[in-house]
């Protein structure tokens, strides 16, 4: 999809119908129009709400109640949908909203609403794409071992992958005790340090091939679980170039690194767009927070304005409070993720980021916020909030 122009699929079993909305979006411009007429359009909606790139106009026919439920079932849905039908039966207008639809035109007055509604959703899709399609690398490092930077990037980057709907890496470079596979119960094949050994004869996509693909968007790459390597041994310009080459493949890279300033870490940060760093509420954190910063922003030259700081475990409770870290580190960016241990634990224990089993908690909704924040990103709206945009309420 360039910047104005995207795929519009009208779907009915009317092609009388379906020629008349056609003419009514025809002055839009800048829009590819696909017609799908048949009498039961299960398979259109199947196949055709796939495309990210397209707004999808489905005119409920007689079995309007089942295309909904199907609409609903269906996995992988990507497309931004619009429906068409009886305004006046609830039972459809309650479907729809469960199915996520964007906007539901009554079928008797759409030659009134059709250009109007799909001019409002093609907007909100474009800018959504522009801001999406930003290639950013995000590097996520403890102020103070064990306090919980890994977690973080591992569900920052889960969700990156799950709400945005972009391709994203995964990459652990703490090479001696690094857990991401823990964080989502995979074994590597092939290991960081067999790709690093042979990247002069890789390009993109070979590289893939050494990752661990936990869902479509969501690839990892990380070190032996075995083996033992030394930081000194991984080399710079062998992991610049890796770097370089997920770039071309990787919409957002999340980089976990080990606690530790070394040409490793540095070249990692200083080509990040954000680096993030995970310190718990007690002063010798705070204090080892901002000694992290003065090392970033003296010796390295990273501007404060790419750093941010994550307090994890956070408790409102405890005598030290947000004011006191920000007086401390001489820092305002500043993210809070709530202590949540039984959560935490039991996602740990089942290997899945805790967004994917707790998603409705306050904790997941705390990690969504700080990955929309260090991936520049703006989400969907989910399924609950979505009704606000209909009318007919």
């Amino acid at each position: 999809m360039t910047e104005n122009k995207i795929n519009v699929i009208l779907i009915g079993d009317d092609q009388q119908l379906l020629e008349k909305q056609q003419a009514i979006l025809s002055g839009v411009g800048d829009c590819n129009c696909r017609l799908f007429c048949n009498k039961t359009i299960i398979d259109a909606i199947s196949k055709q709400t796939q495309d990210e790139h397209a707004i999808v106009i489905i005119n409920l026919t007689a079995n309007g109640s089942q295309e909904l439920q199907f609409l609903n079932d269906l996995d992988g849905k990507k497309a931004a949908i619009i429906i068409i039908a009886d305004h006046d039966n609830v039972g459809l207008l309650s479907l729809a909203i469960r199915a996520g639809v964007k906007d539901f035109i009554d079928a008797k007055t759409y030659e009134a609403q059709l250009n109007k509604v799909f001019c409002n959703v093609k907007k909100s899709i474009t800018q959504q794409y522009k801001s999406n399609n930003t290639k950013r690398l995000n590097a996520i490092i403890n102020a103070k071992g064990g306090s919980g930077a890994s977690f973080i990037g591992s569900n920052v980057a889960y969700i990156l992958s799950k709400e945005a709907q972009l391709k994203v890496a995964l990459l652990d470079l703490d090479v001696q005790f690094g857990s991401i596979g823990l964080n989502f119960d995979k074994v590597p094949k092939y290991t960081l340090t067999e790709a690093l050994a042979v990247i002069d004869d890789l390009d993109a996509l070979s590289l893939e091939a050494y990752m661990v693909k936990y869902s479509d968007s969501l690839s990892l790459l990380m070190p032996s679980p075995t083996d033992i390597l030394l930081p000194g041994e991984v080399n710079v310009a062998h992991l610049k170039k890796m770097l370089d080459l997920l770039k071309t493949q990787y919409s957002q890279i999340v980089v976990d690194l080990p606690r530790l300033i070394d040409p490793v870490s540095s070249m990692v940060m200083e080509q990040a767009d954000q680096i993030t760093l995970v310190l718990q509420q007690s002063l010798a954190q705070f204090r080892d927070g901002r000694r992290l910063i003065q090392i970033l922003n003296k010796d390295l030259d990273i501007p404060l304005e790419k750093i941010a700081i994550v307090v994890n475990r956070y408790d409102p409770k405890n005598s030290l409070r947000i004011e006191d870290l920000k007086s401390i580190v001489h820092h305002e960016q500043v993210y809070t993720i709530s202590n949540d241990y039984e959560r935490v634990a039991s996602a740990s224990n089942l290997g899945v980021p805790l967004y994917e089993s707790s998603p409705r908690s306050k904790i997941a909704h705390e990690l969504k916020e700080l990955a929309r924040n260090l991936g520049k990103l703006e989400f969907e709206t989910t399924k609950k909030k979505q009704f606000k945009v209909f009318s007919w309420f």
